[in-house]
Parts: C-alpha cells; sequence; structure tokens
C-alpha cells in the first residue's frame, strides 16, 4: 500500500454544503431534501492547515478539489484555503470542479489569480442546464465564468451527456471556444446518470431524465432505502478476481480526504458510511468497512498516521471470494477497468434507488459482452 513519501495526488472534500439541488446527488433523494446520514460541515482555514503541513503540500504534483457531496462555493474559507496551498506550491496543479451557481464575479477574479483551473458544470444551454442542476441559473454560471476567465483564469466546460441536452452539445461547443474555455469536457450521461424521476420538496413528480418509465410513486421508491436485499447476489459477480490486482491509491498515488478530515484510499470508500441506506448490500459493505478503519482523521492525527488503515484493506485482496473477507465494495472495481467500474458503481446505486436488480444485472451482462 501506498507510504507517506510517495503520495502526490490529493482529491479534497471542501465543504459538504451545496447550493444546488442535482437528482442523482447523494445529498438528496432524486431532488427531494433529504439527509441520509452525511454530516452538514466545510473544512475550515485552521483544520486544513492541521491537514496539509506545509512539507506535505510540497510535494504534491495535484490537488483536486471536488468531493462527493458538496461545492466549493458554499466554503467561506474558500479562498484562503487555495491561497495557502498554492503559497506553499506554486507549481502543482491546483483543479477545482463547481456548479458555480453562487457567489459573483470578483470571488472568481480571486481563483484566477492562484492559478487554479476550475471545471465549470454546465450541462447545456439556457433552457435545459436546469433540469438537472437544479437551483442554479445558466446565465450566472456563464457570468462566474466569463469574470474568471477574463482575468486569467484556465476553465473547463463540463457537460453531462442527457437525453434533453444531447441536441445542444455542439452549440455548447461552440460557445465554449467563443468565450474562452481551454477544453470542452463531455460526460456520457449513460454512466447511470441518464434516467431518473425528479421530485420537489414536496415529494411531488417535475419529471423525468431520459426515457425513464419506471416506479414514480415517492413513498415506494423511498422504501428502496431500507429493501435492496434482492440486489446482494448480483454484486458478487461469477467471475473469479485477480490475484494481480490495481488500486488507484497505489497507480496514482494519491489519497481521498472528507470535509471533516477523514482520510480514504479513494472517493468511494469516502462516503460517510452511514449515507447510504440500510438494506442488506450497504449493510454487508458497510459491515466489512467500518471494522477495518482507525484513527483515520487529518484534523487529529498526521497524514503518515491516517493511512496506515489502508493496508487492511490491503489484506483482503488476498482473499478470493466476499464470503471469505473480500471487500464486497471492491468487487466491481477489481473486475472492471476504471471506466466501466464507474459506470457499473452508477448504475448500482441507480438500481438500488429505483428498487430495479434488473437495471444492474442488464448492464452487467452488458459489459460482460464488451
Amino acid at each position: 500500500m501506498i507510504v507517506y513519501k510517495d503520495i502526490r495526488n490529493v482529491h479534497l472534500e471542501i465543504s459538504t454544503l451545496c447550493n444546488a439541488n442535482c437528482p442523482w446527488c447523494p445529498r438528496n433523494f432524486w431532488g427531494y431534501e433529504f439527509n441520509g446520514g452525511y454530516p452538514e460541515l466545510y473544512l475550515t482555514l485552521d483544520n486544513a492547515k492541521k491537514i496539509f503541513h506545509p512539507n506535505f503540500v510540497k510535494q504534491l504534483d495535484i490537488i483536486r478539489i471536488n468531493g462527493n457531496y458538496g461545492d466549493i462555493v458554499m466554503n467561506p474559507d474558500a479562498i484562503e484555503i487555495v491561497e495557502y496551498l498554492r503559497n506553499h506550491n506554486k507549481n502543482m496543479d491546483i483543479k477545482i470542479s463547481s456548479n458555480d451557481g453562487a457567489r459573483n464575479g470578483e470571488w472568481r477574479k480571486q481563483f484566477a489569480k492562484l492559478n487554479c483551473t476550475i471545471f465549470f458544470a454546465l450541462d447545456g444551454l439556457a433552457d435545459t442546464h436546469s433540469l438537472y442542476r437544479q437551483n442554479t441559473v445558466w446565465a450566472t454560471v456563464i457570468k462566474n465564468a466569463k469574470a474568471f476567465i477574463d482575468n486569467g483564469g484556465q476553465a473547463v466546460w463540463q457537460l453531462i451527456k442527457f437525453k434533453h441536452n444531447e441536441h445542444q452539445i455542439e452549440e455548447c461547443r461552440r460557445l465554449s471556444k467563443q468565450m474562452g474555455f481551454i477544453r470542452f469536457k463531455l460526460i456520457d450521461g449513460d454512466g447511470g446518470r441518464d434516467t431518473a424521476p425528479v421530485f420537489d420538496k414536496d415529494k411531488n413528480l417535475t419529471h423525468v431524465l431520459g426515457n425513464y418509465t419506471g416506479e414514480t410513486d415517492f413513498d415506494k421508491l423511498f422504501a428502496s432505502k431500507t429493501q435492496d436485499d434482492i440486489l446482494l447476489e448480483d454484486v458478487i459477480p461469477g467471475k473469479v478476481p485477480s490475484e494481480s490486482l490495481t488500486c488507484e491509491t497505489i497507480t496514482d498515488k494519491s489519497i481521498y480526504i472528507a470535509a471533516n478530515g477523514d482520510v480514504s484510499p479513494w472517493c468511494y470508500m469516502g462516503f460517510y458510511p452511514q449515507t447510504y441506506g440500510k438494506g442488506s448490500y450497504h449493510q454487508a459493505a458497510n459491515g466489512q468497512l467500518l471494522p477495518l478503519i482507525f484513527e483515520n482523521n487529518a484534523i487529529e492525527h498526521s497524514i503518515e498516521h491516517c493511512i496506515q488503515w489502508f493496508s487492511t484493506v490491503e489484506k483482503r485482496w488476498q482473499e478470493k471470494t466476499y464470503e471469505k473477507g473480500r471487500l464486497l465494495m471492491e468487487q466491481i472495481e477489481e473486475l472492471y477497468d476504471g471506466e466501466q467500474a464507474e459506470n457499473l458503481h452508477r448504475k448500482l446505486l441507480n438500481a438500488i434507488r429505483l428498487r430495479d436488480p434488473s437495471k444492474f444485472s442488464r448492464s452487467v451482462r452488458r459489459t460482460n459482452d464488451k
């Protein structure tokens, strides 16, 4: 497993708070405001300094500020934190992903001066963007992007492809070039975000994403958070895992740090374990993972100390099957390559939330056929 001196890449969650309400985000349930167990907080400057000792910052090549739950715009210490990181490493890449639907252009100007790259979530044009990026306004994001670019910032237009915006992709690409974005990044929504029902705060169905034809009764869907047992055997593929495994932590020399300071090998393990459901899949996954974690909070302990628990995960790689101790959440990651695994993770969560195990089973079969 990775050792402290080899870490070059940090994926940092700077806040669990968010101004948006994207239907696929674990911060809600298909758009309905719901906290499944994650803490609502942001990383303070004081705690950031405890985590990122100057010597640690100097050894890094890249910090990706994104995270599992929140957005940087909701952290009042964000500029000061990035400034602190930049002051201790002038050469590393700082890449920020944001919906950029809050704060103003002046705020972006300060990030431009800190030599950051910001990935702006722009999922279409004015009439389609907010169907997924709920509670954000396309014109506001464009205005903020312009302020960032005009002051020398490097901006990336990041668009998730949906059925409702696919006809606008080329127009968005042209606009990104006109505005001075350095890159147009297209993400295929078929990775699991392509179909879903969307509900409001009163549990009323407002619209659907893609060709969704499944259940639209909120109460029935919500029950899936405690009734996912039918999916458990689907998550344990019949293929025998390879004894020669690759780990993102080792290959990318990376770690994940959550907003509360918890350190994990990668972002999927960085979800606050109590957040996702209480059915048998989640109980099995969390039941395996939680006993392995010890003293992993970087606000309380050094990074070097916090990564010691990673070795307990590595030991589980030697087991052949889930029944013998191989981590359930690693099954997909071990058997499929990076993009396939990411897509299957989303399909799994989609299937659990929609109470449709066949959706995940079909995805596994299609992936195996390829």
